[in-house]
C-alpha cells in the first residue's frame, strides 16, 4: 500500500474489470481521499455526525483498524449527511480522531451505491469494487436504546476474517441499528 498517497478508488464500486483513478471524493480533513489500489478489502463505514450511535463506535473503528490495515485492510469513513459542512466535518474528525480517512458524501452516492440506510453501517468491498458485506458493525445495540455490555456477534470483523482468509463471507448481510440515511424524496 502507498500510505502516502491513499487512493480512493471509487469507481470500482461497480462491476469493472480495473480500476480507473477517477476524482477522489473531498476529505473531511481537506484535499482528497484516495484508498489504496491494491487493498485487499476496503470497508466504508456511513457515519453520522450527529448520531449518537455512530459516535459511540469511534473506539471500536479505530480498534478494527489497527487489528486490518497491517493485514491490507483499507477504511474510510464516509459521511452520510446531506448539509454537513466541510469545516463541520473536519472539527468531527478531528474531534474523534479516527486514524483512517475520513469523507463527504454530500449527494449519498456512496451510500446509495452499497445500499447502505442506516448510521453506522459498514461495506466490505472486494479488490474488484463487489459487495462482499454490508451490515452492523457487531450486535451491541440490541435496540434502540437497548445497548449491551458488550457484543455476542462482531459481523464486521467476522466479514474481515473471510475475506482475508479466502472464504465466501458467511454472513454477508447483518440489519444495522441506528441513525437513518435521509434521503432525499424524488420530486413528483
Amino acid at each position: 500500500m502507498r500510505p502516502a498517497c491513499l487512493l480512493f478508488a471509487l469507481a470500482a464500486l461497480g462491476p469493472a474489470a480495473a480500476r480507473p483513478d477517477p476524482p477522489g471524493y473531498t476529505a473531511a480533513r481537506g484535499g482528497t481521499v484516495r484508498l489504496p489500489a491494491d487493498a485487499k478489502a476496503t470497508v466504508l463505514v456511513f457515519f453520522g455526525h450527529d448520531c449518537p450511535m455512530s459516535n459511540a463506535y469511534a473506539p471500536e473503528l479505530a480498534r478494527l483498524h489497527a487489528e486490518y490495515a497491517p493485514k491490507g485492510v483499507a477504511f474510510a469513513l464516509v459521511y452520510a449527511d446531506a448539509d454537513l459542512t466541510p469545516a463541520a466535518a473536519k472539527t468531527h474528525a478531528e474531534a474523534y480522531k479516527f486514524p483512517f480517512p475520513a469523507v463527504l458524501d454530500p449527494a449519498l452516492a456512496l451510500a446509495r451505491k452499497v445500499g447502505a440506510t442506516v448510521k453506522p453501517e459498514a461495506a466490505v468491498l472486494s479488490p474488484k469494487g463487489e459487495l462482499l458485506y454490508r451490515g452492523r458493525i457487531d450486535d451491541i445495540n440490541a435496540d434502540f436504546g437497548k445497548r449491551r455490555a458488550a457484543p455476542t456477534r462482531r459481523e464486521l470483523k467476522a466479514a474481515l476474517d473471510d475475506v482475508l482468509a479466502g472464504r465466501p463471507v458467511a454472513v454477508a448481510r447483518a440489519a444495522a441499528i441506528g441513525c437513518d440515511i435521509d434521503f432525499p424524496h424524488a420530486p413528483k
